[in-house]
């Protein structure tokens, strides 16, 4: 993320704001308002220096299998922490995954299923139905929801000129992930790949 940026930025919400409006338009995303501003709610609350690292260390299975276990307040609460945290990381430390012991449709699969579990809980509840029409949508676009916050991620940073060696690392994770961003780096050099489609989750 752009920390300079942040900091020179006197509203936060409203700096997000254009970066995400900014992102939308260029993949030439579909992006509801209600999914907009969660987007920007957590964007905001994850760059607030109180805020604790995405999950810490435990990881998302047992975060999931928490979830499962706990009292239905609780299991709320825990879902929407774990499908938060596996959007922002995956979002924003595609690198930093590649490097662990799972991949990044591992963090898309436990977000999309987070989010739509939790879509049923809500959606059952007393007066729910609109929290939980948000997070069936935030299920059903997770995976452009992480090209959209990769694509903010790498906002702003210069093109470097592409090694053989990179492009192939690109389009390895490309043929893994199906990520927008990397097609069209790909596409701009001289490459034109086909064949892989992103995973969606429709609760």
């Amino acid at each position: 993320m752009r920390q300079s940026s942040v900091i020179l930025s006197g509203d936060l919400t409203e700096f997000f704001r254009t970066e995400v409006l900014s992102a939308r338009d260029e993949l030439g995303m579909q992006l509801d308002e209600i999914i907009e501003f969660y987007v920007v709610r957590l964007l905001c609350d994850y760059s607030r220096p109180d805020t604790p690292p995405p999950n810490g260390k435990e990881p998302l299975a047992l975060m999931y299998k928490r979830a499962l276990e706990a009292p239905l307040g609780e299991r709320v609460q825990i879902l929407k922490n774990l499908g938060d945290a596996a959007l922002y990381v995956s979002g924003f430390f595609v690198e930093f995954i590649e490097r662990g012991l799972v991949d990044l449709d591992y963090y898309i699969a436990m977000g999309g299923n987070a989010y739509g579990n939790l879509s049923e809980l809500i959606g059952g509840q007393k007066n729910g139905e609109t929290f939980g029409e948000l997070y069936r949508k935030l299920a059903g676009k997770f995976t452009e929801l992480v090209d959209l916050l990769n694509e903010v991620a790498s906002k702003g940073a210069k093109a470097d000129a592409l090694s053989n060696q990179d492009l192939l690392k690109m389009y390895d994770r490309w043929t893994r992930t199906g990520n927008h961003r990397i097609q069209k780096k790909l596409v701009e050099s001289g490459l034109f790949p086909v064949g892989r489609k992103p995973k969606d989750f429709d609760s």
